[in-house]
């Protein structure tokens, strides 16, 4: 593989700075002129998934996310230190009920799921892992 098909970093897990990991993915995905609508999913997912490891998770170490760009998907792993919890058990959100008589959580991980081809986690050498695949689909020029 390319050094170039593939990032890996580390965020803060109280005060990630998801910015700078948007600007990471978008010269990864534009360097390899991914179409933009395969960014935003992934862009939306990954603040989603940090965004919550650094409200409700329990990590102390750094928070790594390594994206890469294997034949025709794209894959992201997130993973953290805190205790183990898979977010992938919570029940789906109603989402049929007004928005005053909802309960409040789970939207989040189910727009991931939406969003995603495939989301998997599993507990790795004391981590919560999760991963996330989606196809690169390019659609042709009209």
């Amino acid at each position: 593989m390319n050094v170039n098909d593939t990032f890996d970093t580390q965020l803060d897990a109280q005060a990630p700075d998801i910015g700078e990991l948007v600007n990471c993915l978008q010269t990864l995905f534009d360097a390899h002129g991914l179409p933009p609508l395969l960014f935003q999913s992934f862009a939306m997912a990954l603040d989603e998934v940090i965004s919550n490891i650094a409200a409700y998770g329990s990590a102390h170490d750094p928070i790594r996310v390594r994206v890469e760009i294997v034949a025709d998907e794209v894959r992201a792993e997130v993973s953290d230190d805190g205790v183990a919890f898979d977010p992938l058990q919570l029940p789906d959100p109603d989402v049929t009920s007004g928005v005053d008589d909802r309960a409040i959580g789970g939207l989040g991980v189910f727009l991931v799921g939406k969003v995603m081809d495939a989301v998997t986690y599993e507990r790795r050498d004391d981590r919560n892992c999760l991963h996330l695949r989606k196809r690169i689909v390019v659609k042709p020029d009209a």
